[in-house]
């Protein structure tokens, strides 16, 4: 039914071994909680930066995205093009304060700020949240295999787990982050090859192909309309995408705790202006590559597949030399592995550190609980792999994420912004917040016809809200404990100031933390020149 060779079955097989033994490689010096789930603080922020892009670039983009491409052209950018106004407000907001209370999970610094019951009710939402789209994370790769290989796709799902959870179980944060790294240039170099497939099989090349996607419609981006059933708009992007990204890369564990390994908060903020910069292009990347499957197909004739996730890796199967195929599939695998690992690894934080070690097995060892941790893996890839069963009658994978995400994500936003800059919240306002919050966007879905993204925007707007008013009604909270916790509480920075001078290497990296300030600013810039590059491609391409 394709071309997948042998060869392309020894290069897929020698990839994906190679990446998992060296994940697992990472397993061997961990004796605590801290080296499994945090590397030891010890990861450098390029490395971080790639990690996080490579999440992003998995085989849901690798084959999600070209499919929106295909179909829908640029519009879809409109959800990525809030990212650097994300990692922007992220760099001055949210991150500083975990990394310098030193959580391991997002939800212990509620705790601090609110109580137990609020921490308990964020964690056990991530948990359903998470869990549910790592089951749709495990299908992509999966999909791509069983398309390679004509095997039945419950087969792969099954393959796929056993690989994944096998090395995520031995080697911890570390092989999440390690194994991004390789797998990134991999993407990379599979996006550029079809890239030049495509281009040297069109008459006129490049731009014979953009040709014919302008004609087509696909180059337009930029819808103005004020309606908000309208799905990709601009301001369905910014808005509402602003909201779902501050969600994710904020309050998401699997995306907060690769931030948490840097060295310094200075590197933690670095890793974010990385993604900042160049996830908007790598998603253009990926949706141009769809644009120009349609010029393609336009000429050769139709693809003959129903489910358009199939649409890129058949391209890569049917058209690519022999080799290059094998390490591009390898590729998508790398990359679906990596996601799921990452996911996996943050659901046994969550797991361990927010319910096990709080509520059943208080006070136990190190090797106690990194041998829980591993079992925590095991279970949430047990609980994926069921979901995963299902996932192929959701649609797209790359939007059944997002949307499963719009549920949750707008409310445990919501809860955070309340702890950061309402003195006045407490933790039973924030609870309540919550829960409003997400019945709030159940109504919205149920009764009203608006894109899936304002869901994050009622979900946060409710929850901060219903929150303060809520709060009103009960004790406000100690001003003790509010201290090093609220955005503008400057007394904790000062006394830790004076405490540092003497530290020549303490006062060094105070001057480098202060160097970071005019990047909020960069970024924002580099907002409005995204913005100007897909106006002047629609303008002229009219």
């Amino acid at each position: 039914m394709n071309n997948f060779t042998t060869i392309d079955f020894i290069v897929l097989i020698v990839y994906v071994l190679g990446i998992a033994f060296f994940g697992a490689f990472f397993g061997k010096n961990q004796k605590t909680t801290k080296d499994y789930f945090l590397g030891g603080r010890s990861i450098p922020w390029w490395a971080i930066g790639l990690s996080v892009m490579a999440t992003q670039a998995s085989a849901i983009t690798f084959i999600g995205a070209p499919g929106w491409g295909y179909s829908g052209g640029l519009e879809r950018i409109n959800t990525y093009i809030n990212v650097p106004l994300v990692m922007a407000f992220l760099m001055v907001t949210i991150v500083p304060f975990f990394y310098r209370t030193e959580v391991y999970t997002a939800y212990e610094y509620l705790e601090r700020r609110f109580d137990a019951k609020t921490r308990s009710l964020t964690a056990g939402l991530f948990l359903v949240a998470r869990g549910l789209a790592t089951g749709v994370v495990l299908y992509a790769p999966a999909l791509v295999l069983s398309v390679v290989t004509g095997w039945d796709v419950n087969v792969t799902i099954i393959i796929m787990a056993i690989i994944a959870v096998a090395y995520t179980v031995l080697g911890g944060i570390s092989a999440v982050i390690w194994t991004d790294v390789i797998q990134m240039f991999v993407l990379w170099l599979g996006a550029a090859l079809a890239i030049i497939k495509i281009i040297s099989t069109m008459p006129d090349g490049f731009s014979g192909a953009m040709d014919i996607g302008a004609e087509a419609g696909l180059l337009q981006s930029l819808d103005f309309r004020f309606d908000l059933s309208v799905e990709y708009s601009i301001w369905a992007g910014v808005i509402g995408g602003f909201f779902m990204h501050a969600a994710y890369f904020g309050t998401d564990q699997s995306q907060i705790q690769r931030v948490l390994t840097s060295k310094s908060i200075k590197e933690s903020k670095m890793s974010l202006i990385v993604s900042g910069l160049f996830i908007f292009p790598q998603m253009m990347l990926f949706l141009v590559i769809g644009i120009m499957l349609y010029a393609f197909y336009s000429q050769a004739g139709s693809p003959g597949v129903e489910n358009l996730n199939e649409l890129f890796p058949l391209f890569v199967v049917n058209n690519l030399p022999v080799g290059i195929t094998g390490l591009i599939i390898a590729g998508v695998f790398a990359a679906a592995m990596s996601s799921l690992d990452s996911a996996l690894n943050s659901l046994s934080a969550v797991s361990v550190r927010d319910f096990y070690a709080k509520f059943f097995k208080k006070d136990a060892s190190e090797a106690h609980y990194l041998k829980a941790s591993r079992w925590a893996t095991i279970f949430w890839g047990l609980y994926a792999t069921v979901f995963a069963f299902f996932a192929g009658n959701l649609g797209p994978v790359i939007e059944v994420v997002n949307e499963i995400g719009s549920y949750f994500y707008g409310a445990l936003l919501g809860v955070f912004i309340l702890a950061i800059f309402f003195r006045r919240a407490n933790g039973t306002g924030a609870f309540a917040g919550v829960i409003a919050g997400m019945l709030a966007v159940w109504a919205v879905v149920t009764f009203a016809d608006i894109s899936f993204l304002y869901n994050n925007v009622v979900g946060a707007v409710v929850a901060v809200a219903v929150g303060y008013v809520v709060s009103l009604f009960g004790k406000a909270p100690v001003k003790e404990k509010l201290a090093g916790l609220v955005f503008g509480d400057t007394e904790p920075v000062q006394e830790e100031l004076k405490r540092r001078q003497s530290e020549a290497d303490k006062v060094k990296e105070i001057e480098e933390e202060k160097s970071m300030k005019k990047w909020p600013y960069i970024l924002i810039g580099y907002f409005f020149v995204t913005l100007l590059i897909l106006y002047i491609i629609q303008t002229t391409t009219m």
